[in-house]
């Protein structure tokens, strides 16, 4: 229970990690599995729900992982073919009022940013966090042609975790699989896209990195080396 209202949280681990050659949420960080790092990461007091979107493929290795070992109080839901078909899934096994999605693959995701976008969805329906962009976004046509640049001022990188009132997650899913929607997204884009409502974002970290590519588990692996040298030395 967050501020009288009930929270639930949902872990999309449903990917099969493409560019990343092989199963990314199964390699270890200081120890610890990437799905785990993640997945302990949410499980807040504060969160009366925790699901896990999975590929029926993974479901034996992950509920070792999750509960058999590590006794986390998570609910496995096996995913579907697209990222929001896994989380409208994951939706179905919630009863919060206000529910939280987030990428399995961000293992370093803090309360504080949690808690970021609790507040501005209770107050105004849906949130994410993200970065102000540095670099400048190109627009590139299928011919391969730039078509024009984003505005740097106005130019932010997406992160998770986002959140939403219920009512709106779940309109949005259900007029999406209407339209057959097949882009690339995610659901603050469907909230906004479907219901018109859109997200407001607030500053993310720059550690809350989305492990994507092999380079990234370098930068991974230097976050949890200074977290554990900073616990060390208090």
């Amino acid at each position: 229970m967050y501020k009288d209202h009930t929270v639930s949280a949902i872990v999309t681990c449903a990917g099969k990690g493409t560019r990343f050659g092989s199963n990314k949420l199964l390699v270890e960080l200081g120890g610890m599995t990437v799905l785990e790092r993640t997945v302990r990461a949410m499980a807040l007091p504060f969160i009366d729900e925790l699901i896990v979107t999975i590929s029926a493929e993974n479901e034996e290795t992950y509920r070792k992982i999750l509960i058999d070992d590590a006794g986390l109080p998570v609910t496995l839901v096996i995913g579907g073919a697209e990222r929001h078909l896994s989380a409208r899934k994951g939706l179905k096994a919630t009863t919060g009022d206000i529910v939280i999605v987030h990428d399995g693959v961000r293992p370093f995701v803090t309360e504080d940013l949690v808690t970021a976008v609790l507040d501005a969805a209770i107050e105004d329906g849906a949130a994410m966090i993200g970065t102000p962009s540095t670099v400048q976004v190109k627009l590139v046509g299928d011919d391969g042609f730039i078509e024009g640049s984003l505005d740097r001022s106005h130019s932010w990188l997406g992160q998770t975790p986002q959140a939403f009132q219920r009512k709106l997650l779940k309109k949005s899913y259900k007029r999406a699989l209407k339209t057959n929607y097949e882009r690339v997204s995610d659901d603050a884009d469907l909230v906004h896209e479907f219901m018109d409502v859109p997200a407001r974002i607030l500053p993310g970290h720059v550690n809350n990195i989305k492990i994507t590519t092999p380079q990234d588990l370098g930068t991974a692996q230097l976050i949890v080396e200074n977290r554990i040298a900073e616990a060390d030395s208090v």
